[in-house]
């Protein structure tokens, strides 16, 4: 299925990063986040990319789904090349932002491809139920940014059986030109805005079917439990962390 291919959507298979506490996850991703906007040091940002390497091959979904998101932002790469060295960056930093770009796509990717939907709210909402004490609607938000996370693959789905649809009436937008492209895009943009609003749409008519209310807590078939691996991989973002903080010279 292409869904499984396209960027944020689930691949169901259980791996090791499948069983991962959500919660966990999200933690993880912020903490590597921190790292990446911290440090311009090669070999941490080095040690980040390894470390999201390992992650990819643990979590048994075909390498060629992770290459395939990399290979489709390749001119976003090239022009971030140009661009940087249009600044007068130097070679170090240069390679050092590539790779921050790099780490935070694929890690988004495994995220996506290795957490449901449902856990995905679960794991948003314990994350920011720290925020609480601001009496946020913390279950609402929770909705809202997951919705938002799951548009843009659907997004991504509808638009490429729309351009298959249109290769078969005789506009091919694989064998046009850079103009050729432009221009099939364009003419597919409104009708995939409406028809993936439409699917969000009867997403959201589902769960009033389930008598979903975002209003309350919710409660969740299985226990997240933090396990082994889920502190594992933890104390590897720590580690990495510290030696960020070290090389900060803030310790």
């Amino acid at each position: 299925m292409y869904s499984r291919n396209s960027f944020g959507s689930y691949y169901p298979i259980n791996s090791t990063i499948h069983r991962l506490n959500p919660v966990m996850k999200l933690i993880n991703f912020v903490i590597a986040i921190l790292i990446l906007l911290l440090s311009n040091n090669l070999q941490i940002n080095i040690f980040v990319l390894t470390l999201t390497f390992v992650m990819m091959l643990l979590s048994y979904v075909p390498f060629k789904y992770y290459f395939n998101t990399f290979w489709s932002l390749r001119y976003i790469y090239l022009f971030l090349i140009f661009f940087l060295y249009f600044l007068g960056v130097n070679l170090n930093d240069t390679v050092c932002y590539l790779i921050k770009l790099v780490v935070v796509i694929e890690y988004l990717n495994i995220l996506a491809f290795t957490t449901s939907p449902s856990e995905s709210v679960y794991g948003i909402e314990r994350f920011l139920s720290m925020f609480n004490f601001l009496m946020l609607p913390v279950n609402k938000i929770a909705i809202k940014i997951n919705s938002i996370l799951r548009y843009f693959p659907l997004l991504l789905v509808v638009n490429y059986k729309s351009i298959k649809a249109q290769s078969s009436r005789g506009i091919d937008y694989y064998n046009s030109n850079i103009f050729g492209r432009i221009h099939v895009f364009l003419s597919l943009l409104s009708n995939s805005l409406r028809l993936t609003k439409a699917k969000l749409k009867e997403t959201n008519y589902a769960c009033e079917l389930k008598l979903y209310n975002d209003k309350r807590y919710r409660t969740n078939y299985e226990i997240n439990r933090v396990g082994f691996n889920d502190l594992f991989f933890f104390m590897f973002h720590l580690a990495l962390m510290y030696a960020c903080i070290v090389e900060k010279g803030l310790l």
